[in-house]
């Protein structure tokens, strides 16, 4: 398909007074076949499909045996890949407590940090904001799966609790505003949004993440579905086709964030899309529990209109629900006909399309998935194609209803001024319809010049910053729409890691083999005939980028980018070192904690450390021994007990440790059984590094023995 021709559109007006229109201003996504936005992007216009068979060692567990009735077992799906990944020690999570969080916490935390990166929004200048989390989930395979293994850990409460799927990423940001899971089946994620636009309508926060996740850990999940009847026999979902014979199950992860667009101006962010209007409803009183009403999705798709401030005639494309059920699809298309299609001209029908066809039906996940396709439709003024639709059914007449899908056949995008919408319908009834517009039209940059610049990496390790240099390097950057200091901006919003890089030049040339410099392990990389022909404004940026690969200081790097720079969306985002957690497992403590009696008599068996302790009077020696006791300890606690440990930083806070209260006080009892000391609970937070404590303990000690 080729590029289509972007046209001039006219000054958007954005909806009813009171109905303050949003701004997308950041995507992050890990969809079958694509772990961000770009890739998702070039897999719809290149019509790919993302769905397969189960990888190795998923579905091959299950919970209870099963159904008699199932004669064949569904492999077929749509998959991510490392759904057992995690960068645990970039987050600050113990080992032991990432082993019992559900994966898809862990999922949306990378999503939530990765969509702020996008957004160019430093996620360290969040803390103590009003910025509001949206999650909508259904899933609760994990939690199942660890009841059912028995072995039970502390940190599996709120490792399992779908609450926290909002709630960690909350904590972890140390954000103020709302945090909600929302759980309405299969429209939970779009319902998601619509609870974060009345959230920011009604001043409840400031700016928000919107997010979707959904992961199929058990067959038996998908062993109820195949009896309820709602599967695909061969795994595909053929939107309003003939040969429509339900959907095929599919998991992944979204997130968004949101913002009043008179902020997101004001900010000077980059705008994918604006969000006019949402509206839901319910099903009630219908046929039956399982089957759709068209008069209540007319019903929604009219309430979003109206808050929106449009009309059907100005809908020029509707990311479907489109499951490719032979129950569901004539019912939407004819709640479609009646809402958009016969308002529109004979002439020019509604064009709809599902994003299901490419990567299956994501459940809870399905509406962000949908939302975030049509997000980047409205960025990139394309519209993508759907996959196996060939012909409608007689039942399904859209010529009479005046819809045509987006097939691979033709190259389609929007009029000028027309609207997208997007529709996602849950199980039980929750129907949610979202209407979005073009961004306000910007000044072309590519005509301004692109001065001597920056470009500021930084990672928790070295690695990292070169595994980020690498991504850059790679990096397809559209030139003709932003210019190297416009990214360098971009790289000034973010956190500052521990380790640092920084690339200065003056065009993409020069930025290029700057990164090629630090991919080879250089901190520092300037073009060479600056250090010979270069002025003073260049001596005065390479002194600045080599104060900041030193020592850091971004801020004083973003002081002297200049002005009239913009925010670049689609960047590539921080690498995560993963490391892989197979699922609960019991805590591994480094020595048993017996209960001690009130008062240890004389005989009481002598303590391992204690015995040590005992044996030399070198008071250098005891304080070694004693702080590689603790450290020890503190990582069987922690569940670090792999062949390469990390190591403690004996001068880092427990708390930076990523030690929580619960913790502690499992050391404490550890630390008491070991020494005969009878330590107050309250030492270890009186006391709250492994030097801090080392110093105390052998106080302690040399007071009991004298």
């Amino acid at each position: 398909m080729t590029a289509p021709t972007h046209r001039q559109r006219p000054a958007p007006s954005y909806g009813e007074p009171g109905a303050a229109p949003m701004a997308v201003i950041g995507l992050s996504c890990h969809f079958p076949g694509a772990t961000d936005p770009g890739k998702f992007w070039r897999n719809l216009m290149s019509a790919t499909d993302s769905v397969g068979t189960a990888p190795p060692g998923r579905w091959e567990e299950r919970v209870g045996p099963a159904p008699a009735e199932l004669r064949t077992s569904i492999r077929h799906g749509g998959f991510i890949e490392g759904i057992d990944q995690f960068d645990a020690r970039f987050f600050g999570i113990a080992r032991r407590e990432a082993e019992h969080m559900d994966p898809q916490q862990r999922l949306l935390l990378e999503l939530a940090w990765q969509a702020l990166e996008d957004a160019a929004v430093s996620p360290h200048q969040l803390r103590a904001t009003r910025w509001g989390v949206y999650v909508g989930a259904c899933a609760d395979d994990f939690r199942t799966q660890y009841f059912a293994s028995g072995r039970l850990d502390r940190f599996g409460h709120m490792g399992s609790s779908r609450s926290l799927l909002a709630g960690r990423v909350s904590h972890h940001l140390g954000l103020r505003g709302p945090s909600e899971v929302v759980d309405t089946g299969q429209s939970s994620s779009l319902c998601a949004v619509h609870r974060a636009i009345a959230g920011l309508r009604l001043d409840e926060c400031d700016a928000a993440l919107v997010a979707g996740v959904n992961l199929n850990l058990l067959p038996d999940v998908t062993d109820q579905i195949q009896l309820w009847g709602g599967l695909s026999p061969d795994g595909r979902c053929r939107t309003f086709d003939e040969q429509a014979d339900g959907y095929v199950r599919a998991e992944g992860g979204g997130v968004v964030v949101l913002k009043p667009l008179e902020a997101a101006v004001r900010d000077g962010d980059h705008v994918y899309c604006v969000v006019r209007g949402s509206a839901t409803n319910n099903d009630g009183g219908r046929a039956g529990l399982g089957i759709p009403s068209p008069d209540a999705q007319r019903e929604v798709i009219e309430a979003a209109h109206r808050v929106a401030g449009v009309t059907g005639a100005s809908v020029g494309y509707v990311e479907l629900h489109g499951t490719g059920t032979p129950v569901g699809d004539p019912v939407e298309a004819a709640a479609l006909g009646e809402a958009i299609g016969k308002r529109r001209s004979r002439t020019t029908p509604l064009l709809v399309g599902s994003v299901k066809s490419n990567i299956g039906h994501l459940e809870s996940a399905a509406g962000i998935a949908g939302f975030i396709k049509a997000c980047l439709a409205l960025h990139h003024g394309q519209l993508p194609p759907t996959l196996h639709h060939h012909r409608s059914p007689e039942e399904l007449p859209l010529a009479d209803l005046n819809l045509r899908v987006v097939g691979a056949d033709r190259e389609e995008n929007l009029g000028a001024g027309e609207v997208v919408g997007v529709s996602s319908f849950g199980m039980g009834g929750t129907n949610v319809h979202v209407v979005l517009a073009s961004p306000p039209d910007t000044t072309d940059p590519s005509g301004r010049p692109a001065p001597d610049t920056v470009w500021c990496l930084s990672g928790r390790t070295r690695e990292a910053v070169r595994a980020l240099a690498r991504a850059f390097l790679e990096h397809p950057f559209p030139g003709e729409r932003c210019t190297v200091g416009d990214v360098a901006w971009s790289l000034a919003q973010r956190d500052e890691g521990e380790h640092r890089a920084a690339v200065v030049g003056g065009c993409w040339d020069e930025m290029r083999d700057g990164l090629r410099k630090v991919v080879a392990g250089h901190d520092l990389a300037i073009p060479e005939d600056w250090l010979h022909e270069g002025g003073t404004d260049r001596l005065a940026r390479v002194s600045v980028a080599g104060a900041y690969a030193a020592h850091g200081n971004l801020a004083e790097v973003a002081a002297r980018l200049g002005t009239g720079l913009r925010k670049v969306p689609g960047l590539p985002t921080y690498p995560f070192e993963h490391d892989t957690f197979h699922g609960p497992t019991p805590p591994r403590p480094a020595a048993p904690a017996p209960a001690l009696p009130e008062e240890a008599p004389e005989d009481f068996p002598a303590r391992p450390l204690l015995d040590d302790w005992e044996k030399t009077a070198d008071p250098s020696e005891r304080l070694w021994l004693i702080r590689s006791f603790l450290e020890h300890t503190l990582l069987g606690v922690l569940g670090e007990t792999g062949d390469e440990p990390p190591r403690v930083d004996p001068d880092s806070t427990f708390e930076d440790l990523g030690v929580d209260s619960m913790s502690l006080l499992e050391l404490h009892d550890l630390v008491t059984a070991a020494t005969a000391v009878r330590l107050p609970e309250s030492a270890l937070f009186d006391h709250p590094t492994i030097n801090d404590l080392t110093a105390h303990l052998n106080t302690e000690l040399e007071a009991l023995r004298g």
